[in-house]
């Protein structure tokens, strides 16, 4: 089962609300915010002409366009920068920076150097691509193999993205979707305290939150459940006791989950709870989880229709894959071959996986 301990809220933001997307490869995509003069009101009434006067009016200049996607579409052969010597037009300039994925320009965009600073990353990188072509290093080892793969992975990339551009869902599919998986809409907005434990084999920073082992988590644990169920005021145990910092500081308040936001192991007993209720010690891969559900609630239809849609366009997505990665299942004839060196073998027992027969150890002494 897989373990998303504090990242299952930190990442809450870039997970779509429903099933989680299928996402074959990866991909970036950049969207370019385009500014125009806002369209007047239709209806709206005429204001009363100003009294006439002898003396000049200026004409009022029109509005410039802001923005790569709206300076090269007035004008592409505008010329909106000077690089190495060479002028660069807004049509070259966009092209280039609409190839950068949008978590790279997020970078550029909080070092304060924008879209200048990216825009002379991307020159740069082409001319030391150029002086390695020059030197034939596309055509030596590993840098060809590498090549090879990223080639081949934007272009099933590509073949993915246009199977989903063919599904269109009609809106009878997506009022029955909506209606035939009510708990998929689902809101609780929720709160935590975290109380972290280190892994066995594992060592905890010095003087880190979570330097306990995993049998002291779960008795500070049990004893804040306690505490809470006596009348303890959830936000303040949250502020002195959870170890996430992060939402410690806000009482424990983590944001508005559904339920394939979260690992099933969470939200199976958050979903039960009405709201102002706690669930009991929750373990997660370093930590126990204290979830107090604040409100819940089930989005609107109207809310939720885009996300049916995607839905229901990355379901398609999956069944074409699956259908064809049948014939591509690898069928091992030397294990020795895929154990890499220092890694344990999955059917190697261990106390964390036992042979059939031995009894699971709780702790490691």
């Amino acid at each position: 089962m897989q373990h998303y301990v504090l990242q299952w809220w930190g990442l809450a933001s870039s997970i779509p609300p429903m099933k989680r997307s299928f996402l074959l490869l990866f991909a970036s995509t950049f969207v370019w915010a385009q500014s125009s003069a806002p369209a007047g009101k239709p209806g709206q009434p005429k204001t009363a002409p100003a009294p006439q006067s002898t003396a000049p009016v200026p004409s009022a200049a029109p509005a410039q366009p802001k923005g790569p996607v709206a300076v090269a579409r007035q004008d592409p052969k505008r010329v909106v920068a000077v690089i190495n010597g060479q002028n660069v037009t807004a049509e070259q300039a966009l092209r280039e920076l609409q190839a950068l994925p949008q978590n790279e320009l997020q970078q550029f965009q909080r070092s304060g150097g924008g879209l200048t600073s990216a825009l002379q990353q991307i020159y740069l990188m082409r001319h030391l691509s150029d002086l390695a072509t020059q030197q034939h290093l596309d055509q030596q080892e590993p840098w060809k193999s590498q090549l090879e793969f990223a080639h081949s992975n934007m272009l099933a990339q590509a073949y993915v993205n246009e199977i989903s551009s063919k599904v269109n869902p009609s809106a009878e599919e997506v009022k029955s979707y909506y209606d035939q998986h009510p708990q998929d809409f689902q809101e609780a907005k929720l709160s935590a305290i975290i109380v972290n434990f280190t892994p066995p084999g594992t060592t905890a920073p010095p003087n880190m939150p979570g330097a306990r082992t995993e049998a002291q988590a779960k008795t500070k644990a049990d004893d804040l459940v306690k505490k809470l169920h006596g009348g303890a005021n959830f936000a303040t145990l949250a502020k002195s006791d959870s170890d996430h910092k992060a939402s410690a500081d806000k009482g424990g308040e983590l944001g508005v989950f559904t339920p394939e936001r979260l690992p099933k192991e969470i939200s199976d007993p958050v979903f039960k709870l009405k709201a102002g209720e706690i669930t009991d010690p929750i373990r997660e891969a370093s930590g126990y989880y204290i979830l107090k559900v604040d409100s819940i609630d089930k989005k609107t239809f109207e809310k939720a229709q885009n996300e049916i849609v995607t839905q229901l366009k990355s379901d398609q997505v999956r069944k074409t894959i699956d259908q064809q990665s049948e014939q591509y299942k690898v069928q091992v004839q030397d294990s020795d071959f895929f154990n890499l060196p220092g890694t344990r073998s999955t059917n190697t027992p261990s106390l964390a996986h036992p042979s059939p027969g031995q009894p699971r150890s709780t702790s490691v002494k």
